[in-house]
């Protein structure tokens, strides 16, 4: 599952005294300080940058350099979008990112200008990887707030150890589920983590790393779409599902339709009232929304509900 999409990346100078007019574009922009000092304006907020700090810009935030607020500049540029819609979700809609004292990373930024347009599939896999190394490196300082919600349920209510469990679950979804591994890394009884799981949700782990798992793959479709050439059953399978016949019930047990169902109506052509509702239900209730697990449970079960006013066109997108 491709993360990110490279556009472009170069060395660039800006000469002392140059501007570099307000702009925006609906890609990322990230800027790495070779050398030099610079002012760096984005949305209407002044960043003093020097040589080793870095700048991300978020699609459409307008940004520049005003003239004269700095000496000659060299810089690495790279321009890309964000594929993955959980990782895309933490760096839109924000403020500019800013990295000081990042010198360690300016072998990743030469690397990517070098590289990026080889066509050489190592090479290009090594530049995403380098990339996503230092998206993450603007993250690493940041402090998580106590009581925090995970990716796809408001853990705020459950006790730390079931946040714990539910921390887990998301770092390991795509493997095999193994409770003694769980029990093992948190360093508790296995049929204790059971216990205070279900008490607390409502719900046993299994059945939540299966809500996990399906909710990972309604948010890849609906965020990157379906490819016809690519069936449904490999998607399932990049998320832990490794037997399709077991995927196709799971997805109609917490869904109430069929893999194929669900694309018929998400993506068929027609902009009828039916559709809409179908699709006005998904965004208000799942997309990237947090609930408890109970809630969110009930509201991916819903779908069903939303769905039954809707035909099924003649034409399978799945097909």
């Amino acid at each position: 599952m491709e993360k990110l999409q490279l556009i472009w990346s170069g060395e660039t100078e800006l000469p002392a005294g140059w501007e570099l007019q307000p702009h925006t574009h609906d890609f990322f922009h990230l800027a790495y300080v070779r050398s030099g000092n610079l002012v760096f304006r984005a949305d209407g907020e002044d960043y003093n940058l020097s040589e080793g700090s870095l700048i991300l810009v978020p699609p459409f935030m307008v940004h520049g350099v005003p003239q004269d607020t700095h000496n000659l500049c060299i810089q690495y540029e790279v321009f890309f979008r964000i594929l993955d819609p959980e990782l895309k979700c933490i760096f839109e809609n924000q403020k500019a990112f800013v990295l000081h004292n990042s010198s360690h990373l300016e072998n990743l930024f030469s690397y990517i200008y070098m590289t990026y347009s080889s066509s050489d599939l190592l090479r290009a896999s090594s530049v995403s990887s380098f990339l996503l190394t230092i998206l993450f490196s603007f993250l690493a300082d940041q402090p998580s707030p106590e009581n925090s919600s995970e990716r796809y349920v408001d853990s705020s209510q459950y006790s730390p150890l079931v946040q714990s469990i539910i921390r887990y679950v998301e770092n390991n979804y795509d493997e095999k589920y193994n409770l003694q591994s769980l029990a093992s890394t948190l360093g508790y009884n296995k049929n204790y983590l059971c216990t205070v799981f279900r008490r607390e949700t409502g719900t046993s782990i299994s059945e939540y790393l299966n809500y996990h798992r399906i909710r990972k793959i309604l948010i890849f479709l609906q965020y990157i779409g379906y490819n016809k050439e690519v069936p449904i059953h490999d998607l399932a399978h990049q998320c832990g599902f490794m037997n399709p016949s077991y995927f196709n019930r799971v997805f109609k047990k917490y869904t109430g339709m069929t893999p194929k169902e669900f694309i018929h109506i998400f993506f068929k052509d027609s902009d009828g009232q039916e559709q809409s509702a179908f699709k006005k239900y998904y965004i208000e209730h799942l997309d990237l929304k947090r609930y408890s697990i109970q809630e969110s449970l009930e509201y991916m079960r819903g779908l069903k509900a939303a769905s039954e006013t809707s035909n099924l066109p003649d034409n399978d997108p799945a097909e």
